[in-house]
């Protein structure tokens, strides 16, 4: 092991959290208020420490020092799929995030949200989180990253700011040429029923199978909003909320898009995989549960690279062969 730890806030069902595990952290403390996400974080990791309640009411020992805090503070308020309100309240957590952050002085801060934050609308959030890094003294770097430039077969962007101590950060450059498709992610579930792994194909409408049977790679069923995925290019981003009924009515549960090969849609397990997520790691709770947990995830490819990146900075800066030589006295 690396012997760096980090405290993951908003931690949901593990992505960011796996692929900093990968990259040789470990992971001291989980924070969460959903609980079936903590479950599923209790699961699948036993030894990871889980404090399940509201971030304002975490309060972190005092003698807990990390070398990473990470996490992604709700989107809702951000996100372009959605209403985007930027005066919705689950926008101002980033605040609580950086109250840890200076009770517990980590060398790293790493901060994952969707791209819309960083739209000019949410200008407010995005420079007081700017602000607040310089006050604690953390240099930064901001940038958008795709998920499909890192092996997740999905394009999938989100906005990475990450803060250092006493040096200043960069972000990793993408790592693969041609991504990876949907049909090589999924393509061996096709058929496949396992509960275990949850992978739960729906039993739809006779309706609904008639007419996505009909649908080519990439259309749209106009009634539903949703589209078929091209079995040979990544998935569109995979969302946590639910889609819209025939009357344009916003549908409750977990409605990823359809198959590329099959009139449903995605299982649980097939999103998890377009997700990066390994078939060893079970999502807890309902399915709608399950699919909030994958839709709201971090995909872990992107997250493990994400995590080398960090830790190779990390590494690099506390050799003394690195430093500036001192001058005498």
């Amino acid at each position: 092991m690396s012997g760096l730890s980090l405290v993951s806030l908003f931690s949901g069902g593990g992505g960011l959290d796996i692929g900093f595990e990968r990259a040789g952290f470990d992971v001291e403390m989980c924070v969460d208020n959903d609980p079936s996400s903590c479950e599923t974080l209790r699961w699948n990791r036993p030894s990871w420490r889980v404090f399940e309640g509201n971030v304002e009411d975490y309060r972190p020992p005092q003698d807990l020092r990390v070398d990473a805090v990470i996490g992604g503070p709700p989107c809702q308020g951000f996100s372009t799929a959605g209403k985007g309100n930027p005066d919705d309240p689950r926008n101002f957590l980033w605040m609580e995030y950086f109250r840890i952050v200076e009770s517990v002085q980590p060398r790293v801060v790493v901060i994952e949200n969707v791209a819309g934050m960083a739209h000019k609308k949410n200008g407010d959030h995005i420079s007081g989180i700017f602000a607040t890094l310089e006050e604690l003294g953390y240099q930064y770097v901001s940038g958008v990253l795709n998920a499909a430039d890192f092996g997740v077969p999905q394009n999938r962007k989100r906005l990475i700011i990450v803060g250092a101590q006493r040096f200043t950060p960069t972000l990793p450059s993408p790592s693969i040429g041609d991504p990876m498709t949907v049909m090589a992610a999924i393509g061996d579930l096709v058929g496949a029923v396992d509960p275990s792994i949850n992978q739960e194909p729906n039993q739809h409408a006779a309706h609904v199978v008639e007419r996505w049977s009909h649908l080519l790679p990439g259309e749209s069923d106009p009634r539903y909003r949703r589209s078929r995925l091209d079995p040979d290019l990544p998935s569109c981003t995979i969302r946590a909320g639910g889609s819209h009924g025939p009357r344009g009515d916003h549908l409750a549960g977990f409605h990823p898009p359809i198959h590329p090969t099959l009139p449903r849609q995605l299982t649980v397990r097939e999103a998890a995989r377009i997700q990066s997520f390994p078939d060893e790691w079970i999502f807890m709770g309902s399915k709608t549960a399950q699919g909030r947990q994958v839709g709201n995830a971090v995909p872990v490819l992107l997250a493990e690279a994400l995590g080398h990146h960090v830790a190779s900075q990390l590494r690099e800066n506390e050799d003394p062969a690195t430093q500036p030589a001192t001058a005498p006295g």
